[in-house]
């Protein structure tokens, strides 16, 4: 499933990435690797708050809409 579709307060395994290189890149550099852990803190009307390697993001809609999860 995609980020878009789980619930909030859920940790998450993020799989992969089907993002454009320049995006994969830039999120591989934030810590959004296949493998990681994801915690879902919330969902805005903007996109998620996430937690990752205990740093928290700010993930768009539409970028959320190209993370597997499980």
């Amino acid at each position: 499933m995609t980020l878009n579709k789980v619930d909030v307060g859920s940790e998450y395994r993020l799989v992969a990435c089907n993002a454009p290189q320049a995006t994969r890149s830039k999120l591989e550099t934030m810590g959004l690797v296949p493998g990681e852990r994801i915690n879902v803190l919330q969902n805005t009307n903007s996109g998620f708050i996430i937690e990752v390697k205990r740093s928290r993001l700010a993930i768009a809609h539409d970028i959320a809409n190209n993370l597997i999860v499980s």
